[in-house]
């Protein structure tokens, strides 16, 4: 006998559906905020993901019960959506039918609204009941899902890459190690080594969106030792210059789709605009930016400091309407091996360069990207030129990444975009931590 479903008598909603509903039963679930007592009346205010609402409850038979409901237990509340009687409380409420308690909240709670920045990383799942905390990673998926439109629409693969290696992609980038079966094995810094291979396998553009893992010990509000990166890798390039072209559009179409859903609930929220990006980014050369920095040639090959972002932002947004800047041609000394070198010529004095980039945004950089170098024999020169490990090289690098460039590899590059870094700039939040679902760093590995 075949099995049958019975639709339920009433609709399973979300509160911030409430308003399409005037009028009619519904069923709401979420968690107890606050209980008011009025003589026969009871108010629960009620929140779930998308807001909060007032519900009356009408009846001395039952007001015990009520009484007892201890703020932060789930409830599924039955009952009539009517306009609300007082705007403080919103637009609508619901005329309670019957509540029933699903799970109890221990009293007392272990998080308040004053709660160390520790303590809310321990208790995270309470602490993302905020609304304003959960609503980050509702703006997360439309801002990755416009991502993935752009990059589609322009016939890129998804890969998803291994994130358990035999050596580190990102030079000067300490890796995590962990036993393998009698070897020694590390997590990936990057996927990187594997999207070339998609390009030297013919793929001529791939994008990943995945955890990578930094065995670093800085403790700041933009580091963090695992956190998502979105790395796109294309072929047939000429230079670094299609990549910020890509990036750009790319950047351009996302915040242009999170602005349209969610531009009001962020200046809600968070009290910051979305940055329209309606003009070039600029391009400095790092020579130049050591020049408006006004830095001496002794520091000009050194990474910029976050004062020095946070200056050239400045400087794009007062040119340019908008804090976006791409800072290209840095040092090849200061770059890892594998990007591409651009000699500067015999004689000339000057460092040579490499066609690579970063992205800062508001200060902070967001992006890092570079043509790689394609020509196996340059590549391994580059590669020494470095002083990678003896073991390294016999061990990983001339097997297995090495090898792929003596077949053919296209000219290529690629770019990874922080994910929790460009939340955190978006929204204008202090810390990573914010914007990452659960935090790692130095220190933190639990829950």
């Amino acid at each position: 006998m075949p099995l049958t479903r019975k639709s339920p008598a009433v609709e399973k909603i979300f509160v911030g559906d409430l308003p399409k509903y005037m009028g009619k039963r519904v069923v709401v679930h979420g968690w107890v905020v606050v209980l008011r007592r009025s003589k026969a009346l009871r108010f629960l205010v009620i929140r779930d993901r998308t807001g909060t609402v007032q519900t009356v409850h009408r009846g001395a038979a039952d007001a015990v019960d009520i009484d007892v409901i201890s703020p932060e237990s789930a409830v599924r509340v039955t009952g009539l959506v009517r306009e609300g009687a007082s705007a403080r409380f919103g637009r609508v409420e619901i005329e309670v039918e019957a509540i029933e308690v699903l799970a109890w909240a221990q009293a007392p709670l272990p998080l308040d609204q004053n709660a160390e920045p520790d303590m809310r990383l321990d208790h995270r799942y309470l602490d993302l009941r905020s609304r304003a905390r959960g609503f980050i990673f509702e703006i997360q998926t439309t801002l990755e899902a416009a991502i993935r439109e752009f990059v589609l629409a322009r016939g890129f693969v998804e890969i998803h890459t291994p994130k358990i290696t035999a050596g580190g992609s990102e030079s000067g980038a300490a890796v995590f190690e962990m036993p393998y079966f009698g070897q020694t094995a590390c997590l990936v810094q990057s996927p990187q080594f594997y999207m070339q291979l998609a390009m030297a396998a013919g793929f001529d553009r791939v994008f990943e969106v995945g955890p990578v893992f930094r065995a670093e010990a800085s403790v700041t509000n933009r580091h963090a030792t695992e956190f998502t990166c979105i790395d796109v890798e294309m072929s047939w390039i000429d230079s670094h210059e299609d990549l910020m072209h890509l990036e750009e559009g790319l950047l351009r179409h996302a915040l242009s789709v999170v602005r349209e859903i969610h531009g009001a609930d962020i200046e809600r929220y968070y009290g910051v605009e979305i940055e329209a990006l309606d003009s070039e980014i600029p391009r400095i050369p790092i020579s130049f930016a050591h020049e408006l920095l006004d830095r001496s040639a002794a520091e000009a090959s050194s990474r910029l400091t976050h004062r020095a972002e946070q200056m050239l932002s400045k400087y794009a947004q007062e040119q340019y309407g908008h804090s976006f800047v791409f800072i290209t041609d840095y040092p090849a000394a200061d770059r890892p091996f594998y990007t591409m070198e651009e000699d500067a010529g015999p004689g000339s004095g000057q460092l040579t360069r490499s066609r690579s980039f970063d992205l800062l945004w508001r200060g902070i950089e967001v992006t890092s990207g570079c043509q790689r170098e394609h020509r196996y024999d340059r590549l391994r020169a580059q590669a020494m030129k470095a002083g990678l490990e003896s073991d390294t090289l016999a061990r990983y690098l001339d097997t297995y990444y090495l090898d792929m460039f003596r077949y053919g590899c296209p000219p290529h590059g690629g770019f990874g975009i922080g994910l929790n870094r460009l939340l955190m700039t978006l929204l204008a939040q202090q810390s990573i931590r914010e914007t990452s679902f659960v935090f790692r760093g130095p220190g933190r590995f639990v829950p």
